[in-house]
């Protein structure tokens, strides 16, 4: 395999991963209303504590591969996923600084002690869906981009 083979299967095994956390965040923020008010503070530091290894350095192989495949690009892809893949990389993270993850960090408490349920918590989850749906896409165009890859490899084959 060569350089840039090796950016494409990176970058798709990164988005890939990516796909399979931001659904997990999408339904585990769900959870939240269920988690006690006198308990919520060590349970979202618990989940802060657990993201942070798991899916930050991911995420970064990611967005960087998806750059890099601008001057790495495999045969046989052409350049229009390449820079909607960069495209999306960049409005995922930032509106994830501009909304999500600041709106994240400024939750305290998804159910308030009166029961209701937290203004942030419901602003959050009113679009987060947005986001997940950014992050799927990008998962998919890379996927297509393999696809475009292996169909030119099976071409030369014939």
């Amino acid at each position: 395999m060569n350089k840039s083979q090796w950016v494409l299967m990176i970058t798709f095994a990164t988005c890939a991963y990516n796909v399979g956390t931001i659904w997990m965040t999408q339904f585990g923020w769900r959870l939240w209303p269920y988690v006690a008010p006198n308990d919520f503070a060590a349970y979202h530091g618990a989940w802060w504590a657990m993201i942070k290894p798991v899916i930050f350095p991911v995420a970064t192989v990611a967005f960087f591969g998806s750059i890099a495949m601008i001057w790495l690009r495999p045969a046989g892809v052409t350049a229009a996923p390449v820079w909607l893949n960069v495209a999306l990389q960049v409005a995922t993270y930032a509106a994830t600084a501009a909304f999500w993850g600041r709106w994240q960090a400024q939750t305290h408490f998804a159910r308030l002690p009166d029961g209701s349920l937290d203004s942030t918590y419901l602003r959050t989850m009113s679009i987060h869906w947005i986001r997940a749906a950014i992050i799927t896409l990008n998962g998919l165009v890379v996927f297509w981009m393999v696809v475009q890859h292996l169909s030119i490899r099976v071409q030369r084959a014939y």
